[in-house]
């Protein structure tokens, strides 16, 4: 699982925060990444994959894990709760919302036990609107200034799109879809990734990801809707693997990442494969903490 978006950190970055842009610059930063862009964001919205090896770090209580800390290379993230097990406190040292460095979010709650906001240390401030006991809308602010949002589908009570949009001066563009498929078991088989054709000025379609799972525990439903603000969406186990398409359905990478889990089936550390045709694998070292 990555928090971090080099897709949308490319966006708000050209967007800067509420500043009106001209149409051909918006035109040109989009030309310019469309080609390898639908990636950051598939990735940004699947968890890592994982293979089962030899337990280590056991743990005796039957009680669920929290992750306390997710390193993925350079992008480290930290969590704190509260006693009822809901997020305190998260933090990122490379965060996908504002941008900028080591920025740590309070999440506050209503009397539902729903998120209400939550307040960054650095003055951004997400608000959340929820239907049905359901998170609906995410809007971002900086200050008292509004440039981002996202909305969310349902059906039969299974979130199965989210549509991020950015805003100037109260006018509202969609920049990216993603519409999800679960399978059986509860997991997210199947992204497809929708993004703005500032030529159209209308949603297409970019690529799609196809993920498979194991039986293990995921750590990160754990974080609830938090997940969901932050552009992530949790599946009930952990993906073994995961292929990605370009919007004609042409192969663009394979990830796969071998776990090592502790005595109750959670990750604790992991190396990821990330391979594209024609070019040698990479790899990268995670580690989880609880």
């Amino acid at each position: 699982m990555r928090f971090k978006s080099s897709l949308l950190a490319l966006i708000f970055a050209a967007y800067n925060f509420g500043s009106t842009i001209k149409n051909q610059q918006i035109m040109f930063t989009l030309k310019s990444i469309k080609t390898t862009i639908f990636l950051a964001l598939i990735s940004s919205l699947a968890l890592s994959s994982c293979k089962k090896e030899k337990s280590e770090e056991p743990s005796s209580s039957l009680k669920p894990l929290l992750l306390t800390e997710f390193s993925d290379g350079t992008d480290v993230t930290r969590l704190t709760y509260n006693p009822d097990s809901s997020v305190r406190t998260i933090t990122l040292n490379n965060d996908p919302i504002s941008l900028d460095d080591n920025v740590t979010y309070t999440v506050t709650y209503s009397q539902n036990k729903t998120i209400s906001e939550l307040n960054g240390s650095n003055g951004t401030n997400i608000k959340a609107t929820y239907t049905n006991g359901k998170i609906e809308k995410a809007e971002m602010f900086n200050g008292t200034i509004k440039y981002a949002e996202t909305e969310y589908t349902y059906a039969g009570g299974v979130i199965n799109s989210s549509t991020i949009s950015l805003v100037d001066n109260g006018s509202k563009t969609p920049y990216f879809k993603t519409v999800l498929t679960f399978n059986a078991a509860g997991n997210i088989s199947r992204s497809d990734v929708s993004m703005f054709n500032p030529l159209t000025n209308q949603l297409e379609p970019t690529g799609y990801v196809l993920q498979q799972f194991d039986t293990n525990k995921n750590p990160f439903t754990s974080l609830g809707d938090v997940l969901l603000i932050f552009w992530q969406d949790a599946s009930k186990n952990n993906t073994i693997k995961q292929s990605y398409f370009d919007a004609a359905g042409k192969p663009q990478e394979v990830v796969e990442t071998t776990y090592t889990y502790n005595a109750q089936g959670y990750p604790v550390r992991a190396t990821m494969k990330e391979t594209e045709p024609g070019q040698q694998p990479t790899t990268a070292t995670i580690t989880y903490k609880y």
